[in-house]
């Protein structure tokens, strides 16, 4: 066999491994990208492990936002959970005067060590509390409609609580 012809079989060999190679790095990717969105509340191996404080504990099922008046996309997410009736508290670094006209008689909570907790994610910051203050479920929205569609989804109780814990007969047979 020619040295050329034996050069371009090899050549071709290599591409093809080269292209099987790809496929199977881009599979696990697919299947990575799968694994990370198979949970419907953004948190695949642990919910958030913040605790906004006692000032933030309720009943359970709380909605808190954190919001910042020089932010646009806080100031529509806040008209959205006005408008939804969704009875949220908003969190905030700012003075309470700051946010008379723009909180839409919505309770404002001005406290700087629960927004310290926060601060190192970008406003506004949805929040679902349980009974003691700590965050069970958080979504960073980026769209006035995705308010619309978490309160629905927080609105509907899970199996186990709110604790985010699928229960003890989730898995179970009936």
């Amino acid at each position: 066999m020619p040295p050329s012809i034996a050069v371009t079989l090899l050549t071709w060999a290599a591409i093809i491994l080269l292209f099987f190679g790809l496929a199977a790095v881009l599979r696990e990717v697919r299947l990575l990208r799968g694994m990370v969105t198979r949970s419907t509340d953004g948190f695949v191996a642990v919910p958030p492990d913040l605790v906004l404080g006692p000032r933030f504990a309720g009943d359970g099922g709380r909605i808190v936002a954190a919001v910042d008046s020089g932010c646009p996309l806080c100031l529509v997410v806040v008209e959205r959970l006005a408008v939804l009736g969704s009875g949220a508290t908003l969190l905030t670094h700012e003075p309470p005067t700051t946010w008379t006209d723009l909180a839409r008689g919505l309770p404002v909570i001005s406290d700087g060590e629960a927004w310290r907790s926060i601060s190192h994610l970008a406003p506004p910051v949805l929040m679902l509390l349980d009974g003691t203050g700590r965050v069970r479920r958080l979504l960073l929205p980026v769209r006035a409609g995705e308010v619309d569609t978490t309160l629905a989804e927080w609105a509907v109780p899970e199996a186990g609580g709110d604790t985010g814990d699928p229960g003890v007969g989730a898995h179970s047979r009936p």
